[in-house]
């Protein structure tokens, strides 16, 4: 399935990502929060996963802002981390993306064992 330009197998996205690539992002502020979107995916018929993108710091265009790319398993607040990747340009948070939803698609050939020791660390 295509999202945004790209591929998200069988990713369920939970919001419309609306982010325009011809539009500079100081121009598009009103865009940049924290939960721009979030795609869901299920593996192993119990593991849930969301790759989250969003703007930190919210509604904020400063030298430090940034998108963030997450892998977040379980309740965002208690869960761990799979992946995190920040870029400045919406182009590096695409590729970011596809990196994510990527590693995804490897979870699905790995043993949940496996899965589970790649964690980064567990959400705060």
């Amino acid at each position: 399935m295509k999202y945004y330009g790209l591929e998200i197998y069988e990713g369920t996205p939970l919001k419309e990502l609306n982010i325009d690539e011809n539009i500079q992002l100081a121009d598009q502020w009103f865009n940049l929060i924290e939960d721009i979107t979030c795609i869901n995916y299920v593996i192993h018929e119990f593991l849930h996963f969301s790759v989250d993108v969003g703007w930190y710091p919210d509604a904020t265009i400063s030298p430090e802002s940034h998108f963030r790319i997450e892998i977040i398993e379980g309740p965002y607040t208690e869960g761990w981390l799979f992946f995190e990747k920040e870029s400045q340009t919406i182009a590096q948070m695409k590729v970011d993306l596809q990196e994510a939803v990527d590693l995804i698609q490897q979870f699905k050939k790995m043993s949940i064992e496996e899965i589970l020791k790649s964690k980064i660390r567990e959400m705060r």
